[in-house]
């Protein structure tokens, strides 16, 4: 499995959960980009950890839009 497999899948699981409402698999799918992004970023690749840090946002700003509309 490539790097790019990887971000494709979480990118995809983002989107799949998001519309599915699921708040907690948001979060974790938020963990798991944020612990890829801390392992790379250890390694010295600051351009790869970068690319996980927006996914990791990203998945953060569709837990808190579904948050905001559950209000």
């Amino acid at each position: 499995m490539t790097v790019e497999q990887i971000l494709e899948y979480l990118e995809r699981r983002i989107a799949e959960h998001h519309l599915a409402g699921d708040r907690l698999a948001l979060k974790r799918d938020q963990d798991v980009a944020g612990f890829l992004m801390a392992a790379v970023r250890d390694l010295g690749d600051k351009h790869l950890a970068l690319r996980f840090q927006v996914v990791a946002a990203r998945a953060a700003d569709m837990r808190e839009q579904l948050e905001k509309n559950a209000k």
